[in-house]
């Protein structure tokens, strides 16, 4: 009867902290931190496959931000593994990926009303953002 009367409590218990939590907290795709200090946060890698940070700027060709534009970073490594971050442009067009092992890089943007975009990157350039400009749909 006690473990009956335990594992109850266990599950009550459980259920209680699942209803407890906040259903409209959801976790950000970058930090809050002000767009001017996310400019300077780009690293480039070191050393061959090293790790390096890209900051991406997206911007119309009227020199106005893109807004949730969905930037893709490929990195292919010189051992053959591939590595792969991606987010969502802020309210300025800048997203902040998160850092990861930089060989031959690709980025992909698509965004709504624009064309999609491709644009090889050198790895070394990564200290400034990498600035992309995106054409609209005809």
């Amino acid at each position: 009867m006690r473990k009956l009367i335990l594992a109850a409590l266990i599950i009550i218990a459980t259920f209680s902290l699942g209803l407890a939590q906040n259903e409209t907290t959801t976790t950000p795709q970058q930090p809050e931190i002000p767009t001017e200090q996310i400019l300077k946060m780009g690293r480039a890698p070191n050393a061959t496959d090293g790790v390096g940070r890209a900051i991406v700027v997206v911007k119309d060709a009227d020199g106005n931000p893109v807004k949730k534009a969905y930037v893709h970073l490929y990195s292919t490594r010189s051992d053959g593994f591939l590595c792969e971050s991606w987010a969502w442009t802020n309210e300025d067009g800048v997203v902040m990926l998160p850092p990861l092992h930089m060989g031959q890089l690709k980025v992909k943007i698509k965004a709504d009303g624009f064309q999609k975009s491709t644009t090889e990157v050198n790895a070394s350039s990564l200290s400034e953002p990498v600035r992309i400009t995106l054409v609209a749909k005809k």
